[in-house]
């Protein structure tokens, strides 16, 4: 295995940084972070951290979050091959410390990787409007030209390796490291995305899950944490309940990197069995783990569904599910 000093790995409660084996049980989130290189970047969208040659290449190019998403693992050794390896949600990238600096980061060929051929569409038009490569033999045209060209070109995507194909009921076509995708339902200029390749190779290689989890959640610590978006989850204790009687709903409220969040505030809406609803603040706010947990009363209901939905309010952020039982 060949020796790698920069990047982290953090798995199975500890962080590996700058050949520096850090446990994580007992430190903080933010004792963790000071020990770091200094070359990195945390990633609140999805608790994750890039550092060194990683960071380099991923601030590459000019717009980083459209063409590789964020990060999704932190960065470690592939089970496969002597190198290192980070997943984005759009590209993976490994790690060659024998190539010259400039030359350390590739980009894997995930488009390659996931290529299944699918159902060909005709090139409309004039090939004016297109480029072609000699190297696989294929035109990239109109759109997708316009936004390869802007966002890295060769160097960043690869070559194509598909003309324009039907998949999932989207036109797209597949590049060496990434798959375009038309979108028509978008404003004019953000038509073309990217497939979430990073993402899916993840799971077609079978990498733990455990390297999805957030560095904050695995140290246990909030600190320099930064709240993007809330999800709430409801659960009532009983699924099926007699015409009268006391329902009990619990009640979870997480952030974006599924970290539970405290002091939500919590608005119940019920719709009993005959139409009719009524809205309660619940009088307490969630726990340190999230959790809420109200029983509120119910008359004479006849057989149906008896719906609860549920809002959660926290810091301007708002999230809603709904959930329900049944009386028999």
């Amino acid at each position: 295995m060949k020796r790698i000093t920069v990047l982290v790995l953090v798995c199975l409660g500890f962080v590996y940084a700058a050949g520096l084996l850090i446990p994580l049980h007992g430190a903080s989130f933010a004792q963790v972070l000071r020990q770091l290189s200094s070359q990195e970047r945390y990633f609140p969208e999805t608790g994750h951290m890039v550092t060194g040659d990683f960071l380099s290449a991923y601030e590459s190019v000019p717009n980083p979050e459209l063409v590789f998403g964020y990060p999704i693992t932190e960065a470690f050794p592939d089970s496969d091959e002597e190198y290192m390896v980070q997943y984005f949600e759009r590209a993976r990238f490994e790690l060659h410390l024998e190539n010259p600096p400039e030359l350390r980061v590739k980009i894997s060929d995930l488009g390659y990787l996931s290529y299944e051929k699918g159902p060909e569409l005709p090139i409309p038009g004039t090939l004016q409007a297109c480029r072609y490569f000699d190297e696989t033999g294929q035109p990239v045209c109109f759109a997708f030209l316009d936004f390869f060209e802007r966002n890295g070109g060769v160097p960043v995507f690869g070559y194509p390796i598909s003309s324009f194909e039907l998949h999932d009921g989207r036109i797209t076509q597949y590049f060496q490291r990434a798959r375009f995708e038309w979108h028509p339902e978008l404003p004019i200029g953000s038509r073309v995305r990217l497939t979430d390749l990073g993402r899916e190779y993840f799971e077609i290689k079978g990498e733990e899950p455990i390297r999805l989890l957030a560095l904050s959640l695995l140290t246990g610590s909030n600190l320099t944490r930064r709240i993007l978006s809330i999800q709430v989850h409801a659960y009532p204790q009983t699924a099926i309940a007699p015409s009268s009687g006391e329902q009990t709903v619990y009640i979870v409220v997480q952030d974006q990197n599924l970290m539970p969040i405290a002091g939500a505030t919590i608005y119940l809406e019920v719709v009993d069995t005959g139409g009719l609803s009524g809205n309660t603040i619940i009088p307490f706010s969630t726990n340190d783990q999230g959790v809420v947990t109200y029983t509120f009363p119910y008359q004479n209901q006849r057989p149906g569904v008896f719906t609860m939905r549920v809002h959660a309010l926290f810091e301007g952020l708002q999230g809603r599910t709904v959930t329900s039982f049944r009386i028999w």
